[in-house]
């Protein structure tokens, strides 16, 4: 038993010495795509595993909620900062968890400016991302089971959640998100590529 405690030599993180079983945290890559996308990648690996392990539902179904919503937070934040720099706007996103007012701030101070989107397609995601925000506010109600002290309560609303339901919806607003991250990339790129010519003619 006592080799299966904590002992004195024991240390939680250290850095990777084979390959096969370590990870790169600093990657050079995309922070806050890497951070979107395993949070994305971890949501659906997990209701795959419930939906083949049913008695398991009933407890992965927090980590599986809130890893769809972290993910929904760092997409939204990354294309505020996309959409700032590719607008040269020196501003970033605010420091908050509120799904409903990131969108805002994306919907009504970016995307206006770079694209123009039919207003049912926007305000059908707009009505999601507010759906979500309500059950999950500050992004604590999959993480506690209770509210903040000293009066707390539970920190769920509903009894229940249908899993194939939440995995169907979830996956039209990532197609949504995946969308614009692609769109704004590409907008990117064009523009720096005129940058370029542009550079090209006047030294030449």
């Amino acid at each position: 038993m006592k080799e299966s405690l904590p002992n004195k030599t024991d240390s939680i993180f250290k850095d990777e010495v084979n390959p096969d079983y370590g990870a790169w945290l600093k990657n050079p890559a995309n922070k806050f795509f890497l951070y979107s996308e395993g949070y994305k990648v971890a949501g659906k690996k997990l209701w795959e595993f419930c939906i083949e392990n049913r008695f398991y539902a009933n407890t992965l179904i927090y980590p599986l909620v809130f890893n769809y919503r972290q993910f929904l937070e760092l997409r939204l934040k990354e294309l505020i900062i996309m959409g700032y720099k590719y607008l040269d706007t020196e501003k970033d996103f605010s420091d908050e968890h509120s799904l409903i007012r990131l969108w805002n701030t994306y919907r009504n101070e970016i995307l206006p400016q770079i694209e123009q989107i039919e207003k049912d397609i926007l305000d059908n995601v707009e009505r999601i991302i507010s759906q979500f925000n309500s059950e999950d506010p500050q992004s604590m109600t999959f993480r506690y089971p209770v509210t903040r002290g000293p009066n707390r309560k539970d920190s769920l609303n509903r009894e229940t959640i249908d899993l194939n339901n939440f995995k169907n919806v979830i996956d039209k607003l990532i197609y949504f998100f995946d969308w614009q991250w692609d769109m704004i990339s590409q907008f990117e790129d064009m523009k720096a590529e005129m940058i370029a010519d542009m550079y090209r003619e006047y030294w030449h």
